[in-house]
C-alpha cells in the first residue's frame, strides 16, 4: 500500500507523558497499518523524550506558537506543504473552520475527536448566537468523521453543528494499561511504604486542576467531617490551580497537599477511594478511567460523561454535583466499608482492562481511517468500538 500523510492537528500541548500523548505516539507506531505516515502540528511546549519516540517512527512533530496553532493562515500552509491524505483535529470548536479549507486544499478525509470538557451546555437566543450556530453547522457538513470521547459529547455534536449520527461514533479515550499494571506488581504495601504513606491507613485521593469547576470547594466544605470519623483517614490533594493556597490553608496533619506529581498510578494504587465531585460538564475523565485501571473505587459526580466512565453501584458510586451532603455520605461509606470499595474496585478494573485499553482505541482509529480512505460515501462502523453502558 503506499503511504500517504495524515495531519494530526493538536488544539493543544504535548507537553507531558499523559494519556493523549501516549495515544499520539502509539498511533505514529501503528499508523503503517493503513499506508499512512503522521505530521502532527501542536502547541509550543513538547515533552523533549516524546518528540524523539514520535520521530523515531518517521513522523514529524512541528510545535507552533498558540497564536500559529489556532489561526487558518498556519493551517493553510502546513496543508499546502505536507498535502495529508487526510486531516485529524484534537480538541476545540476551530475544527470546525478548518475542515472547508482542508478539502479545499485536498484531503480526502477530516476527522475530529471531540474531547469537549464544557462548563456549560452553549445555548442562546440572540442573532449573534444564531449565526454563529448557521456558521459552524455549514462548516461541520465538509467533516466526515467525528469520534467523541462519549456519547455524552456525541449528543452534543449532534446538538450543536446537526452533524449525522452517522458520522458520530463515541471512542473513549484509551489507557495505557502497563502503568496500572507495573503499580500492581508492586503491590499497595510496598507502594505506600515506599512513598511514606501509612500502611493501615484508609486514604481518598483527588486529582485534578485545583479550580472551582472541580469541585475543590465542595470537598474542602466535607473534608473535616470526611477525616473526623476515623483519625486513621487520609486526604491527598494532587494538582495545582488557584485553588491550592487555600487547600493548604485549611490542611490539618490528617491532610497532604501533594502538588503535581509524575507518580499517579502508585498514588492510586496505594490508595482507597478516588474523590471526583466536580461541577464541570466532563467529556470524559481520564483521571476517572486511569483510578479504574488501578482498581480503585471512586465517588464522583453525576455529570457529563463521567457516567459512561463509572458505573453507578458497580465501579463507583455518583452522586449529583454539588450535593456536598450526598458526596460525603458516599465517600464517608467506601472509605469505612473496605468489603464493598474492594468489591468495587475489582469491577473497575476488570471494565477497565476490557473497555479502556490504549490499543484498543489505537485500532479503532485505524479501522475508522481504512474506511474512510477506501469508501466513497463511507459510513464507518468498526466492530470493536465500544458504545454501550455495559461494554
Amino acid at each position: 500500500m503506499q503511504r500517504q500523510h495524515l495531519l494530526v492537528w493538536v488544539f493543544g500541548e504535548l507537553d507531558k507523558r499523559g494519556s493523549f500523548e501516549d495515544y499520539v505516539l502509539r498511533l505514529a507506531q501503528r499508523s503503517h497499518e493503513v499506508g499512512l505516515t503522521l505530521d502532527i502540528v501542536a502547541g509550543p511546549a513538547c515533552d523533549a523524550g516524546l518528540r524523539a519516540e514520535v520521530e523515531a517512527t518517521g513522523a514529524t512533530l512541528t510545535c507552533l506558537p498558540i497564536a500559529e496553532r489556532d489561526a487558518v493562515a498556519p493551517f493553510i500552509r502546513e496543508m499546502r506543504k505536507r498535502r495529508p491524505t487526510m486531516v485529524h483535529c484534537h480538541f476545540g470548536s476551530p475544527s470546525t473552520v478548518l475542515a472547508p479549507i482542508a478539502r479545499l486544499l485536498g484531503a480526502r478525509a477530516f476527522v475530529v475527536t471531540d474531547h469537549g470538557s464544557r462548563a456549560e451546555i452553549e445555548a442562546g437566543h440572540g442573532l449573534k448566537y444564531q449565526l454563529r450556530r448557521l456558521r459552524r453547522r455549514l462548516q461541520a457538513a465538509f467533516i466526515d468523521l467525528w469520534l467523541p470521547v462519549s456519547s455524552f459529547v456525541g449528543d452534543q455534536v449532534v446538538n450543536e453543528v446537526a452533524a449525522p449520527r452517522t458520522r458520530v461514533r463515541t471512542l473513549f479515550n484509551g489507557i495505557d494499561l502497563t502503568r496500572a499494571n507495573r503499580a500492581a506488581a508492586e503491590g499497595k504495601s510496598a507502594i505506600r511504604a515506599r512513598l511514606g504513606l501509612p500502611a493501615e491507613a484508609r486514604i481518598a485521593l483527588f486529582v485534578g486542576n485545583l479550580i472551582p469547576e472541580k469541585g475543590v470547594e465542595d470537598l474542602l466544605a466535607v473534608q473535616d467531617a470526611l477525616l473526623a470519623a476515623d483519625p486513621s483517614r487520609l486526604l491527598l490533594w494532587v494538582g495545582h490551580g488557584p485553588l491550592r493556597d487555600e487547600i493548604e490553608r485549611r490542611a490539618t496533619p490528617q491532610v497532604k497537599v501533594l502538588g503535581r506529581r509524575s507518580d499517579v498510578p502508585d498514588l492510586m494504587r496505594a490508595s482507597d477511594v478516588l474523590l471526583a465531585p466536580s461541577r464541570w460538564l466532563e467529556a470524559f475523565s481520564l483521571a476517572l478511567a486511569e483510578a479504574a485501571a488501578a482498581g480503585l473505587p471512586v465517588v464522583a459526580s453525576r455529570i457529563g460523561g463521567i457516567p459512561e466512565v463509572v458505573l453507578d453501584g458497580e465501579t463507583g458510586l455518583l452522586v449529583p454535583p454539588a450535593n456536598r451532603a450526598a458526596f460525603l455520605a458516599a465517600a464517608t461509606r467506601l472509605l469505612a466499608d473496605p468489603a464493598l470499595s474492594g468489591r468495587l474496585g475489582t469491577a473497575a478494573a476488570d471494565r477497565a482492562a476490557r473497555v479502556f485499553p490504549l490499543e484498543r482505541m489505537i485500532t479503532d482509529t485505524l479501522a475508522h481511517y481504512r474506511t474512510l480512505l477506501t469508501a466513497a460515501d463511507p459510513v464507518p462502523t468498526p466492530t470493536s468500538t465500544f458504545t454501550e453502558r455495559s461494554a
